[in-house]
């Protein structure tokens, strides 16, 4: 099932986001921080237990890094164990919310669509950064239609996204559109999306759209028109 959670066009969306929202995060963090420590230094303690933190999720990552493609059985076990110890400890929403992605991806690959909907559904209830719930909504709304939700699917992409993520919003409407045999709107919002592309409506991304769309063409194109066009 993990055609259902289909990355690159969200990976691609928080990029644009970054870019445009990025360095207005960091500066935030960077003002906080000198605010903070005009106070007075952190805590020991504190300091010691995001260092803890750091440290778990790295292991994390290391876990999720061994492999090339889908997991292996051990390897999503430790994995899921990583992850878990990551949301146990309790201290970092960031380091909470990216572990809950990552037991969402690998439920996904073992065709557990209901573990992969509880640990998204907790990112997008708990999170505080806005880019992470829209990312989490996406991959929601993927894992609710192969449950054939498709309702629940559609609410949650038909809702106005920030600008970074609208193309992807709207390629994942046109997916589930599409899986519902609604081929006008599922053409109609792939549209969309390559509009909301802007500047890169001539790359891949652009193209797969296309591709899409020709595919919905196609299939909307009756039998008497595709028989004349082919003798032609």
């Amino acid at each position: 099932m993990s055609e259902h959670l289909t990355e690159e066009e969200q990976i691609e969306a928080f990029k644009r986001w970054w870019n445009q929202y990025g360095t207005l995060t960091i500066g935030a963090v960077v003002v906080a921080a000198g605010a903070y420590f005009g106070h007075g230094a952190w805590e020991s303690s504190k300091v010691k237990q995001a260092q803890a933190n750091s440290a778990l999720y790295d292991q994390l990552v290391k876990v999720a890094t061994t492999s090339e493609g889908e997991l292996t059985d051990k390897q999503a076990e430790a994995l899921k164990v990583a992850a878990n110890e990551v949301i146990a400890a309790k201290s970092s929403g960031l380091y909470e919310d990216l572990a809950r992605l990552q037991l969402a991806k690998v439920a996904v690959e073992q065709d557990d669509l209901a573990a992969a909907r509880e640990a998204l559904t907790e990112v997008v209830n708990n999170t505080k950064v806005p880019a992470t719930r829209e990312l989490a909504n996406l991959r929601l709304a993927r894992v609710l239609a192969a449950e054939s939700k498709y309702d629940e699917a559609l609410a949650i992409v038909s809702a106005t996204p920030s600008e970074p993520f609208a193309a992807a919003f709207a390629e994942v409407k046109g997916d589930i559109y599409h899986a519902q045999g609604q081929l006008d709107q599922a053409y109609t919002a792939y549209e969309s999306a390559v509009s909301a592309l802007g500047e890169q409506s001539q790359g891949m991304r652009a193209n797969i759209l296309k591709f899409k769309m020709d595919n919905v063409r196609v299939a909307t194109a009756s039998p008497l028109a595709v028989s004349t066009e082919a003798a032609e």
